[in-house]
């Protein structure tokens, strides 16, 4: 079991996708060196809730979780490696928690280790160290969420990281906008609300309560997760969505 996590991990930070999603990461860090340049005055919350609600979770954080999770197992079944791993004696179900625990620890790393620079940076030293906390706090719960939905969606189709994207562009950043009973479906709000609730100095655009920001989730997580490993156990070699 340790050997499937671990290979995981290897096949994931072995590739160039790993460069590519570190570089991402440093866009949040420059934009708060220009904030610090540019000398604005909004408080701390304001200053951590910009950077948080209009770079990491709207842009950053969906793109690292959806490259990392529709590829830990989309890939195996893509290129047809997958074989390897289904005639050896794991249960599936084990295969898509290694999986997708592999996704959420390189997800949370490289987008919280980019909010905590990012927001130390912005803050120059100055109060609002819980804002970034709670904002880190949030990023994390949104890398498992996501990581959940894009492990589904690549066992479930060969397109899964478009799909994954226009889940993100289209339902949350245009749907969930204009429409306020949809962001009960949308992982953004989950972050964002949750990083709010912990800490009301941030401001961020959340539009639900701690609890909101908790329970749909997990329910989301747990579906998610159950159509993964449904769709594995009927997996055939050489079947592809």
């Amino acid at each position: 079991m340790v050997d499937l996590l671990r290979l995981t991990a290897r096949q994931v930070l072995g590739r160039r996708r790993t460069i590519l999603m570190a570089l991402a990461a440093m866009v949040p860090v420059l934009v708060a060196v220009v904030y610090q340049l540019s000398g604005r005055k909004e408080t701390p919350g304001e200053l951590v809730g910009q950077l948080l609600d209009g770079v990491i979770i709207a842009t950053l954080l969906p793109l690292v979780a959806l490259v990392f999770g529709t590829s830990v197992l989309g890939s195996e079944i893509d290129d047809g490696t997958i074989v390897y791993l289904l005639t050896k004696p794991i249960p599936r179900w084990w295969i898509v928690i290694a999986k997708l625990a592999v996704s959420v620890v390189v997800t949370a790393a490289v987008c919280v280790a980019a909010t905590l620079v990012s927001g130390i940076l912005v803050l120059g030293g100055g109060d609002g160290a819980g804002a970034v906390v709670a904002g880190a706090i949030g990023v994390a719960w949104g890398a498992l969420l996501y990581s959940c939905i894009a492990v589904a969606l690549s066992v479930v189709t060969g397109r899964a990281l478009i799909v994954g994207l226009l889940y993100v562009y289209i339902w949350e950043g245009v749907v969930a906008g204009l429409f306020v009973g949809t962001r009960m479906f949308s992982v953004r709000q989950y972050a964002l609300g949750l990083a709010g609730n912990l800490d009301h100095a941030l401001r961020v655009d959340y539009h639900l309560d701690l609890q909101g920001s908790i329970i749909p989730a997990v329910i989301v997580a747990v579906v998610a997760v159950a159509v993964a490993i449904a769709r594995l156990r009927a997996f055939e070699v050489g079947e592809r969505g």
